[in-house]
């Protein structure tokens, strides 16, 4: 009975086993699979998200919530260095190595429409809604110029003095940093005042400019050369600005600075002397000069990419609005715009993105070591700026490559 009762158990034990081992690779086989479908299915879902990246979708679904705070300190870690980065940027684009001193110091007047021009380009007074989603970029092939504005004023001209005519030597001081520029156009502007009293039969103004040049052998005083010469009518009432095209004389100097020796304005009524040349105090009526130089500007190229806000916690490349206050970084001497949304970067990029940079993929292929993409600036545009430099010269610039346009994996 005892052999026959073990003999039974053996033989159940045997099945037992034969039932495990035949339905184990069976087992294996279905979690391996599940294993391959979640994995392939993962890279489906990244796949499809960057396929939409290419595409002209509108807009893009809102991501799942996540657990943001993570990416919300690493955000703004981001924008402290990047405020360091973007001040440094800016003073080397203007050529300076550290801020001009403004502070105490009596500023020329600056239209107002300047100012307004420049607040206006950058959208700072304006309610528009910074828009989340994928963004699409339409761009040409052309290559572009940049053009910027500079106003000059007048100073007294600091070693020559025309002793012998009525007028003194007035003088435009540019600075290196403008005169490496092209000169596309230049304007010189002067007020004229209007009689004290009101005439009974109202008198021409004689104006004529001259360029002062110093004979070549520089033993003999310098000379006048003659560039504009007309009549207006005298203005009545407050006075008025005046202008005349100086782009040939400016652009001697620029191309030949230690020729700039100066000019003279002369406008007079019946031998009195009426344009205001005083260059002292608030300069409010002082002649100046607006130039206009170029500079050339790179080729573009077209593509899209992902806008998103701080309550997004999307953690893939995106773009997010970073404004830039420039009093509160030290950068006073800047007069528009005050602020601006420079945008930035931030966000992760998956291994699948490699298949869209097919360098990137054959060099962590070869050195697994090598840092995977980074999320960073596709497209940049460039900012109008109005500034003083270190000679108090007004100047409207355009700076190239301080607004992020669009974010990518690179």
């Amino acid at each position: 009975m005892f052999l026959l009762n073990n003999h039974s158990n053996q033989r159940r034990l045997t099945l037992k086993f034969f039932i495990i081992f035949s339905l184990l690779p069976f087992t294996i086989d279905a979690a391996k699979s599940s294993n391959n479908y979640n994995q392939i299915q993962k890279k489906n879902n990244y796949q499809m998200l960057e396929d939409s990246l290419s595409e002209d979708y509108p807009s893009m679904p809102p991501s799942p919530p996540m657990g943001g705070c993570s990416l919300c300190k690493h955000r703004e870690e981001l924008k402290v260095r990047n405020l360091a980065i973007i001040k440094e940027e800016i003073l080397k684009r203007m050529g300076f190595s550290r801020p001009p001193n403004i502070t105490g110091k009596a500023l020329p007047p600056i239209p107002d429409h300047y100012k307004a021009q420049i607040e206006e380009e950058h959208g700072m007074l304006s309610d528009q809604p910074y828009r989340t989603g994928l963004s699409y970029v339409e761009e040409d092939d052309e290559y572009h110029v940049r053009t910027k504005k500079i106003l000059t004023w007048a100073e007294n001209y600091p070693h020559l003095r025309h002793s012998g005519r009525q007028n003194d030597i007035l003088f435009f001081p540019f600075t290196d940093s403008i005169t490496k520029f092209h000169v596309a156009n230049a304007t010189l502007n002067f007020f004229i005042e209007a009689p004290e009293r009101r005439p009974q039969q109202r008198q021409d103004v004689i104006i004529k400019i001259y360029k002062v040049y110093k004979p070549g052998d520089h033993t003999e005083p310098p000379g006048l050369m003659k560039v504009a010469d007309w009549k207006e009518p005298q203005p009545l009432g407050m006075g008025r600005w005046f202008q005349v095209d100086f782009t040939e004389t400016v652009g001697e100097w620029f191309k030949n600075g230690r020729e700039n020796y100066g000019f003279v304005i002369n406008a007079t009524v019946n031998g009195k002397k009426m344009v205001v040349t005083d260059v002292n105090g608030k300069k409010t009526k002082a002649p100046f000069v607006e130039t206009s130089v170029t500079e050339p500007k790179r080729r573009k190229r077209r593509n899209s990419g992902l806008n998103c806000d701080e309550k997004t916690n999307e953690p893939l490349c995106c773009r997010y609005s970073f404004i830039v206050d420039f009093v509160e970084i030290g950068l006073d001497f800047i007069v528009a715009p005050k602020r601006y949304d420079a945008h930035m970067c931030s966000g992760d990029c998956p291994y699948v993105t490699l298949q869209k940079y097919p360098h990137t993929h054959l060099i962590k292929m070869a050195q697994p070591n090598t840092a995977a993409p980074c999320c960073a600036p596709r497209k940049m545009s460039p900012i109008s700026m109005l500034y003083f430099d270190e000679k108090l010269n007004v100047v409207l610039s355009s700076l190239s490559g301080m607004v992020v346009d669009r974010c990518g994996c690179s």
